[in-house]
């Protein structure tokens, strides 16, 4: 689902030691009280980061099985993000 795949990352960053501070508000999204409390902090984290986006303006989705698509731009979006920083200052 979306927001195992937002716990994934989350936990993936917080063991490499990334920032996981970034946390985005999920009330202005009219599912965003559907996210699991197991997932709440992550589903924060990787909204506010800008790996996972609603599916549509309004709604998040996050029970809903992520697609190939999802998943692959989730992890792109990943390696801009953290991975690619990383290298930059060398």
């Amino acid at each position: 689902t979306r927001e195992q795949m937002a716990a994934l990352m989350y936990r993936y960053a917080k063991y490499k030691g990334y920032d996981i501070a970034a946390a985005a508000e999920l009330g202005g999204y009219t599912d965003g009280a559907q996210v699991h409390d197991w997932a709440y902090r992550a589903m924060q984290w990787a909204n506010g980061t800008g790996l996972i986006q609603g599916r549509t303006d309004t709604t998040l989705v996050p029970a809903g099985t992520a697609t190939r698509g999802e998943n692959a731009t989730i992890l792109m979006r990943f390696l801009r993000h953290f991975e690619a920083a990383k290298y930059s200052n060398t």
